[in-house]
């Protein structure tokens, strides 16, 4: 029972995240083969977040390295690939973590050693998969030039953000507690709660995350 309902929440997410990409990307295609947005110049927003000033600031790291475009718009442009990609694999580490939160709770939970025999590799492979496209996906993010302009007054901004931080944090923080637990056999059974715990704030807000920029743009 518990089961079907995980696959029926992650059909429907699934289905609205796939439609919104397809959507958004439609609207990509029809403005550029109409060349609507073509502007004679634009510069930095004033309010450019602090971490994309280090990296693409005037004085920025990119800027010195001369790392990037030659100019603002075909920075956009790549902002926007850039973001797209992080959107697709964002789905895919999404789906990873379904099943990985699926199979591990079930591991955790259960006392069948036929189960635990014939999935813990695969729990372990899918969390090494997981990880590597979750970083990927923030990396895609973290890394891409600044946007035209920033509304941080916009509740879906401070939703994306919050969210970020939290599944984030929970990402970062299950292969330290499950390489912490195997190392130490007197606290297995309390850091393996605890790396439950953490790939179970990672999943549901990764995927509120998800809902919220699909909804709330």
């Amino acid at each position: 029972m518990y089961f079907k309902k995980l696959s029926m929440f992650y059909a429907f997410l699934m289905i609205i995240l796939f439609h919104s990409i397809v959507f958004s990307q439609s609207i990509v295609t029809k403005e550029s083969s109409e060349n609507r947005f073509t502007p004679p110049e634009i510069g930095l927003p004033d309010n450019i977040p602090f971490v994309k000033n280090i990296i693409w600031g005037e004085n920025g790291t990119f800027r010195k390295l001369n790392i990037g475009p030659e100019t603002r718009i075909e920075e956009l442009k790549l902002r926007r690939k850039m973001l797209q990609a992080h959107q697709w694999l964002g789905i895919i580490t999404l789906a990873g973590l379904a099943y990985q939160y699926d199979v591990g709770k079930k591991l955790y939970d259960g006392s069948d050693s036929d189960y635990w025999n014939s999935h813990y590799d695969k729990h372990k492979a899918m969390g090494y998969f997981t990880y590597m496209t979750y970083m990927s996906t923030a990396s895609l993010s973290f890394f891409s030039p600044p946007a035209r302009k920033y509304d941080n007054n916009r509740n879906s901004i401070k939703f994306h953000r919050r969210m970020a931080a939290l599944h984030f944090t929970a990402m970062m923080a299950q292969p330290f507690l499950a390489k912490k637990a195997v190392e130490n056999g007197k606290r297995y059974n309390e850091l393996m709660d605890a790396h439950l715990k953490a790939g179970t704030v990672a999943f549901f807000a990764l995927s509120l995350d998800a809902l919220g920029i699909t909804f709330f743009k």
